[in-house]
Formats: structure tokens, C-alpha cells, sequence
């Protein structure tokens, strides 16, 4: 009986070690202690046998999201497919309001009473470039967490404001608010290390340039002309449009290649596809009911636009 409660004990001190990990291969579970449970769907868990569908080999618990879309395809034909498919589950449209709520549940910690910190440099505690912060400290106040639009808002084409492609959870998260600040509406570009100012623009971090891609690639397969990648000074009627500096894409114009080599270069992480289950499940308060193709399988990134191969998680081998 001693042992294992020494083996129970051991156990809760390495998950509690690992929680401030977003990266950690463990199984992400938040415990929550108020606020909402949000709901799995049990028969596609039990039922988790991946089911062979075109070229991928797609796992059960996906199998009904992705059902009558052509993986054949390659491209911009599979880009229309995946924007018709992202479009039409796209059930619930959130307020700007229930962001707040929506990230709360999302963005969680292991322990369910810290946030992750978009842009928060690893290992830091406080101040504003801090990993984790307080769940219920959300504001508009230093020391507080905001609603960082990761494709800024004054970007988009026209102004995408606090609804629609402006409240879409897939690209909103929780972030410092100075440090949100400083990132204000800059474009990313290539950098290294951690998140920081590059000239006039802005790099997100080793450790998030991957969630950024496959955030900017979801809006624009979303959203379209909305939401294009490819930055161009003065482009929008006189105004900065786009969100990303780099080299264009030859199979797609508005397209930057810095996209898909940060798509490949950063795995998926767990709180990546904790928020992309959450978002899938109509059952949970505060879902949206669509999800981001990108996180499930990065490769279709590099099925669409070429570049670096991207981890194929649908792979049949």
C-alpha cells in the first residue's frame, strides 16, 4: 500500500514539474477545479482506430469532420475544399465578448488556473514577456492578459474590427498586455530566439512561430481576401494589408513561404490541439464547431503550397 502510494506521489510531482511545458509529449489534461469541463466525444475515443481515406490515413476521432472532402486534390483546389469545409462548421459565431470565456477554457495549464501567454518567453514568471498568468486576470491592465488578434486587425482587407474574422477563437489568444502592445499591428517576419521587435516588424518566438503559421494559414483558407498572408505596404486603398513579410509563394501570390517553413520547423503542440478539440465539439459552451485543418495535419500545408515538408500526422506508414 506504501508503494504505491510512493508511486502515486512520484507520479503527481512529474506531471506537476511538466505543466508549464506547453511543448510536453504527455497527454494535455487540464484539471479543472470552477468554470467549464469541456466535453470530449467519447465514442470516437473508444472508437480510435484510423480509418484509410485517399492518400492519409485519418484517426477515427477526425474521421466525421473531414468526411467528402478530396485529399487527392493538391493545391489551391484543396485550399477551396478546406475553406468550404472550415466555412461550413463554422456554426457558432462568437462575441468578441465570449473570447474571454472561450480562451479560459482553452488556453489552460495543466493545472486549470493559468493561461498560457502567446509570445511569453519559457521559464519567465512575471513581468511582460511572462509564459503563464493567472486565469482570471484578463483586463486591459499592466500585469493583465488581453485578446491578441494574431492576424491584427488593422491588416485584414477591409479593418477586421471585433466580429466575424475579428472574434474567430482560432486566432485569438491570451497575451500580455503590454507585450501585446509592443507587438501592436506589425508584421511578423524571420527571426530567432525568442519574441522580440525586428526592425518594424515583429517575431513571435521559436517556440510560437509554428502556432502563428498555422493560425495565419487557417484565416486565410477561412476568410480568403479577408485574411491574405502576403504583407503589402499601403496595398489597401492606401492602407498596410497582410500580415507576413517574406518571399511569395509560387504556387499562390498571397502566400509567404516563411509561413510553411515555421509550419514545419515548430510542432503541433498540445495546447494547439487541446484548442482545436475543444473548438470541434459543438457541445462545449463556448466551441465554434470548426477546426484547424493545420494543426490536425500540418503536411496539408505542404500539400497546398509546396515548400519544406511539414510532419505528415495523417501518414500511412
Amino acid at each position: 500500500m506504501k508503494t504505491n502510494f510512493l508511486i502515486a506521489s512520484i507520479s503527481l510531482l512529474v506531471l506537476t514539474l511538466g505543466a508549464c511545458d506547453k511543448k510536453s509529449n504527455t497527454n494535455f489534461t487540464p484539471i479543472y477545479s470552477t468554470g467549464e469541463v469541456p466535453t470530449t466525444d467519447v465514442k470516437a475515443t473508444e472508437n480510435s482506430k484510423a480509418t484509410t481515406t485517399g492518400i492519409f490515413s485519418i484517426p477515427a476521432s477526425e474521421q466525421d469532420y473531414y468526411q467528402g472532402v478530396d485529399f487527392t486534390k493538391t493545391g489551391l483546389a484543396l485550399k477551396q475544399e478546406l475553406t468550404e469545409l472550415s466555412t461550413r462548421k463554422h456554426v457558432r459565431e462568437l462575441s468578441y465578448k465570449e473570447i474571454w470565456e472561450a480562451t479560459k477554457a482553452t488556453d489552460l495549464t495543466p493545472e486549470g488556473n493559468e493561461v498560457y501567454l502567446l509570445y511569453g518567453h519559457k521559464g519567465v514568471r512575471t513581468g511582460t514577456t511572462a509564459y503563464t498568468r493567472g486565469k482570471q486576470s484578463n483586463g486591459g491592465g499592466q500585469g493583465q492578459w488581453n485578446r491578441e488578434h494574431t492576424y491584427a486587425k488593422s491588416l485584414g482587407t477591409p479593418n477586421l474590427n471585433e466580429a466575424g474574422p475579428g472574434a474567430d477563437a482560432h486566432h485569438l489568444r491570451a497575451a500580455d498586455v503590454k507585450w501585446n502592445s509592443i507587438r501592436g499591428n506589425k508584421p511578423f517576419v524571420q527571426g530567432s530566439g525568442t519574441s522580440k521587435l525586428v526592425g518594424d516588424y515583429w517575431y513571435p518566438g521559436d517556440e510560437w512561430k509554428g502556432d502563428v503559421a498555422r493560425m495565419m494559414m487557417y484565416m486565410y483558407i477561412r476568410y480568403e481576401n479577408r485574411c491574405i498572408p502576403k504583407y503589402t505596404p499601403k496595398g489597401n486603398n492606401g492602407r498596410n494589408a497582410g500580415v507576413v513579410v517574406g518571399t511569395t509563394n509560387k504556387i499562390d501570390p498571397n502566400m509567404i513561404n516563411l509561413l510553411l517553413e515555421w509550419n514545419a520547423e515548430d510542432p503541433v503542440s498540445e495546447i494547439e490541439r487541446y484548442r482545436n478539440e475543444y473548438h470541434a465539439n459543438t457541445k462545449n459552451k463556448y466551441a465554434q464547431g470548426n477546426r484547424n485543418p493545420f494543426i490536425d495535419n500540418p503536411y496539408l500545408a505542404t500539400q497546398i503550397w509546396g515548400g519544406p515538408e511539414a510532419k505528415n500526422n495523417w501518414s500511412k506508414e
